[in-house]
């Protein structure tokens, strides 16, 4: 944890409640992105853990572009975790989604939504500083 981030970033924030809200489907998001005199970090959320450093797993997504795509140890919830990019295109961190899962759902599907959230996101990102800016 970066015990110096502890609020989300405005903008971020507000993004992740408005995806919410559209997508009910879809249980978790986190915006992993790397704010002014920080390392990569969780900025937005509807869980918590604020200012929790990004791990391999995000920063691999972040520099291969690859999504991240497994069940978690229980089995319960699937999560994509993708790269997040502004309106023009340009990597500015990643953003994991999670649905609730049970054999048998589709996970393609499931993809498919969370590459709809990003691109909603980045419809409305026209560079890495808004994140940070005011809602």
């Amino acid at each position: 944890m970066d015990a110096t981030y502890t609020k989300p970033a405005p903008y971020a924030q507000k993004l992740v409640d408005e995806a919410l809200a559209n997508h009910p489907e879809v249980i978790l998001i986190a915006v992993h992105a790397k704010p002014p005199g920080h390392k990569n970090l969780i900025v937005a959320s509807n869980f918590g853990r604020i200012g929790k450093i990004g791990d391999e797993d995000d920063l691999r997504c972040i520099r291969t572009g690859k999504s991240n795509l497994e069940l978690n140890s229980t089995g319960k919830h699937f999560e994509d975790e993708l790269i997040l990019i502004d309106s023009s295109g340009k990597t500015i961190g990643a953003l994991g989604v999670v649905f609730n899962y049970k054999p048998g759902d589709d996970k393609a599907a499931m993809a498919k939504l969370a590459e709809q959230v990003r691109d909603e996101m980045k419809a409305k990102l026209p560079s890495e500083d808004v994140l940070f800016g005011p809602a």
